[in-house]
């Protein structure tokens, strides 16, 4: 089999100044396009942007062509994609090494059809005039360009001349490498590109197109009975395809008087045969209306051609992405034709800049309204450079998240406060674990407040600090301490004050006046120790400054200091006098894991929700501390008890603490109604921009007080009800998406909590004394 001779068949002249020439005197202009992640686009945003490109279409001159040019490559990831040394992130680095993959590129290039060749030498003045059209042609590119860039949709950077015979080398190649240096070409009704065989399958008339051509189409998948999921029309044979293809898009703005001609000698052959086919009548009943169509809303009528390139090392792998095409296909409608006889001139007319050769029999008109419809507007997840590891939700890819900086600096967030739901079963626990660990792989400092003893694995991994409490030997605290005076500002003052209450009053309600009073008691106590007061400071020292002092008699008759000493005598001298008088401080500054686990008093009605205030003081203090190191708090079901009465007040200290000193509060629970039916509730959802959710596929009845109490549009509810098993909804303030938890078998076995596989893992602990190895142990178990 003899090769092409290239060099003969070649259409371009020359690519310079940022502009490819083709041997007949067309310019063109390239850009590349940064599309929305897949399962980003609700119906609405998709009907904009095929506005928008109606609008481009609309707007540009006569003898103009637009290709629109979307590569999917497979490949497999060679790359690290973690960056520690820990062993869970070389886990990762292992796990994902030499998976399949597939990238994405797409690019748009406008031509300025030159109609005629055009030669300096035969017609100096026409050539002049020529050049003119194209500095017009490029001023009006440059403006849509800008107009598309503005949009929020896309980031739109212009091919240079490099680039741009990097992307001709990539389609002559089949290469995501764009090989400058061209491999041999056979046309023997497949196309041969060096060791790859392709097949082209084109849309060539309207004919081969649904009778009803819609912009979106419902997911059966993503979608349940109470809600639509929709995705783009064309996406199952975009990003729908998993094998190689190139997805090409030409649009011919010609004089629309020739078009219009041409239409009506078709509406007249079709009237006259419709009498003889129902098939005649209702083609002819679709010209009449795209005629009546353009003419009522003003739209323009174009040519159009759409092709799709598969390709493959070997005929039978070939042949399995032909009959994947199929099934597309078959999923939209459209009877797909197999270029044959025709392959060179379509494969060859369809590099970037010669599209003005694609033979007028290739092509049909449409409308600038409906042409986008065809277009394809999705990409693949494109991760972060930094952040938590998930998976793109289509191809499995592993893609990084920054929930920390980006949203930030790009005016998503003003806080970084998250709220996690993860319904019984969905894996609350799970997903923390992989948040925390990575966080802490990353440099965070990370503190855990639970009931479970979801995280005592990762916590002995990385030789964290576990605090489990014991009603035989109790967590000593001590908030009243401070080493300056200085220590005891504003925000401290507040939490003591809802400390002394709740000791006081517990859940009962409490009068204005009685607050106001134990806040003059705070400020007197601190006072005193600039006036003499030599007592250490702790919870008794206080109490029995309360007892003694005579100062505020005037006030206090509004404060039944009776009742008062009654309820702290047990902290005072009573049985639970051990908790808030330590006078030895723990020192956790340059502890970066620490784990508060509660379950042993998770239903004692005092000392948990104490127990767990006292633990958060003692992370502010911390926090104050290191103000330049990234803090994250991770509160795991035991926000109930601080969440009522007075509690409220101490939730907005903790927020606006945390947010002052570099840190996040992620707050997690089962089910949204746990916040709402919480006087803290509001607080916790104001201070909160970022919500991560798991499946809540059996939560349907919770729809509407998403969208009443979390501002989810009916784009957000969509995405987070099509949650599957192993997935997570998140939503960065005004943007959400769904990703999928993939994770390494070593992640795998730290994180579970399924009973016998820890037991295992803690079995295998007991006897290594070492978490890692009791890990791979298991690891290499399975």
């Amino acid at each position: 089999m003899k090769s092409e001779n290239i060099d003969k068949v070649f259409p371009l002249y020359a690519v310079e100044n940022d502009l490819i020439v083709s041997k007949k005197g067309d310019i063109t202009v390239g850009y590349k396009l940064k599309l929305p992640q897949v399962y980003s686009l609700d119906r609405n945003a998709i009907d904009r942007i095929n506005q928008l490109f109606d609008k481009i279409i609309r707007s540009m001159p006569e003898n103009t062509i637009i290709q629109k040019q979307d590569y999917f490559f497979i490949d497999t990831i060679k790359e690290a994609i973690a960056k520690g040394k820990q062993m869970l992130s070389r886990s990762d680095n292992k796990f994902f090494y030499e998976k399949p993959t597939l990238s994405h590129e797409c690019y748009l290039f406008f031509t300025k059809d030159a109609k005629k060749k055009v030669s300096l030498s035969s017609n100096p003045k026409l050539y002049e005039k020529y050049l003119e059209e194209v500095d017009d042609f490029l001023r009006v590119v440059s403006t849509n360009i800008s107009f598309l860039a503005k949009e929020e949709f896309f980031e739109v950077d212009k091919l240079d001349s490099d680039t741009i015979l990097e992307v001709i080398g990539k389609y002559l190649s089949l290469s995501n490498k764009g090989e400058q240096s061209l491999k041999d070409l056979f046309f023997d009704g497949k196309l041969r590109v060096g060791d790859k065989v392709a097949e082209i399958f084109a849309i060539t008339s309207y004919d081969q197109l649904p009778l009803s051509l819609e912009s979106t189409k419902k997911n059966i998948d993503f979608s349940t009975q109470k809600t639509d999921f929709h995705i783009p029309f064309i996406q199952p044979i975009c990003l729908g395809l998993e094998c190689n293809h190139i997805y090409n898009q030409v649009i011919y703005i010609d004089k629309s008087d020739g078009i219009f001609s041409k239409l009506k000698t078709k509406l007249n052959q079709f009237k006259s045969l419709a009498i003889l086919s129902k098939e005649n009548e209702v083609t002819y009943d679709q010209i009449n209306e795209l005629v009546n169509n353009v003419i009522e809303k003003e739209l323009r009528f174009v040519n159009q051609h759409f092709n799709l390139i598969i390709w493959n090392n070997t005929e039978e792998e070939l042949e399995n992405s032909k009959n994947q095409l199929e099934n597309s296909f078959n999923e939209l409608g459209i009877i797909p034709y197999q270029i044959k006889h025709a392959i060179k001139d379509i494969y060859l007319n369809n590099i970037p800049g010669a599209t003005v050769n694609i033979p007028e029999n290739y092509k049909f008109i449409g409308i600038s309204e409906q042409t986008p419809i065809l277009f394809n507007f999705e990409s693949y997840y494109e991760g972060n450079k930094d952040g938590i590891l998930f998976c793109d939700r289509k191809n499995g890819a592993p893609v990084r998240l920054d929930l920390w900086d980006e949203p930030l600096k790009r005016g998503l967030i003003v806080n970084r406060n998250r709220l996690i739901f993860g319904p019984s079963g969905t894996g609350k626990s799970f997903l923390i674990n992989h948040i925390a660990s990575q966080y802490y792989e990353q440099g965070h400092h990370i503190v855990m407040i639970d009931i479970g003893n979801s995280y005592k694995k990762l916590c002995q991994l990385v030789n964290g600090q576990y605090f489990a409490y014991d009603l035989d030997s109790p967590l000593q605290f001590n908030p009243f301490y401070f080493k300056h005076i200085d220590e005891i500002n504003n925000e401290k003052k507040v939490f003591l004050i809802s400390l002394i209450i709740f000791l006081w009053k517990g859940d009962d309600p409490f009068k204005r006046e009685e607050k106001q009073i134990i806040g003059l008691y705070v400020d007197a106590y601190y006072d005193s120790f600039s006036n003499g007061n030599d007592e250490f400071p702790c919870l008794s020292s206080f109490y029995k400054f309360v007892e003694n002092n005579t100062t505020l008699d005037e006030e206090a008759k509004y404060f039944d200091k009776t009742s008062f000493k009654l309820s702290l005598r047990d902290f005072h001298d009573g049985k639970y006098d051990q908790i808030l008088n330590s006078r030895e401080q723990v020192d956790l500054i340059q502890e970066r894991f620490i784990v508060f686990e509660m379950d042993n008093i998770k239903d004692h009605p005092v000392l948990f929700p104490l127990v767990t205030m006292l633990c958060i003081d003692v992370v502010m203090s911390k926090i104050r501390k290191i103000p330049e190191v990234k803090k994250s708090i991770f509160i795991d079901e035991c926000w109930k008890p601080i969440s009522s009465g007075e509690m409220a007040e101490f939730i907005k200290y903790l927020y606006k603490t945390v947010r002052k000193f570099y840190g996040e509060v992620a707050i997690a629970t089962q089910d949204v109604e746990d916040i709402l039916d919480t006087p803290a509730g509001p607080a916790m959802i104001n201070n909160t921009d970022t919500m991560i959710l798991l499946s809540h596929k059996k939560k349907m009845a919770t729809k509407d007080k998403f969208a009443q109490h979390l501002s989810f549009s009916e784009s957000d509810l969509e995405k987070l009800f099509s949650t599957d098993k192993r997935e997570v909804f998140i939503k960065v303030g005004s943007v959400s998406n769904v990703y999928k938890v993939t994770v390494s078998p070593e992640r795998y076995a730290c994180y579970s909590s399924n009973a016998d596989e820890n037991k295992f893992i803690f079995d295998m602990y007991k006897k290594k004394k070492n978490m890692k190895l009791a890990l791979n142990e298991f690891v290499e178990k399975q």
